[in-house]
């Protein structure tokens, strides 16, 4: 069975805006490439990996996480699933041997690993106990700023 290198969000479900549109369109090609081959496959969304989001709280620029401010996209309120790297291979090499997964999308969601990025820095807030000044870029300036 093939597994493509696609983890994270899933091609055909997605809003996103350029480059990434883009990228996405292309691998959304591929999967109907498979699938019109009659290739078995799994495809394995997991959003987004804990080890490359978290450490630094997504700040560009910083190896650790931010100690006085922090700067939040939008409203910092929609949810997402962070999850271990291990946890994704866990669940992918489970998927091998599974059939419910055969010609299916498998998503790695627990609910336990899903949280708003304002629920993300008050669990660092109160880890470090200090509170952060929180700057929160409008999702119309976060779009200018791609452009």
């Amino acid at each position: 069975r093939f597994f493509p290198s696609e983890f994270g969000n899933d091609v055909d479900r997605q809003h996103a805006v350029e480059p990434a549109k883009s990228t996405f369109a292309l691998k959304a090609q591929i999967r109907r490439a498979i699938e019109a081959e009659g290739i078995p496959h799994t495809y394995v969304c997991c959003s987004f990996f804990a080890a490359y989001f978290l450490p630094n709280m997504s700040q560009p620029g910083l190896t650790s996480p931010p100690r006085d401010k922090i700067v939040i996209l939008g409203d910092g309120n929609p949810k997402a699933v962070f999850n271990k790297e291990d946890d994704i291979a866990t669940y992918t090499i489970k998927a091998v041997d599974d059939p419910r997964t055969l010609n299916k999308v498998l998503y790695v969601k627990p609910p336990a690993n899903t949280y708003s990025f304002n629920e993300l820095t008050s669990l660092w807030e109160k880890k470090i106990g200090k509170t952060l000044q929180r700057i929160y870029v409008p999702e119309d300036q976060m779009l200018k700023n791609i452009e």
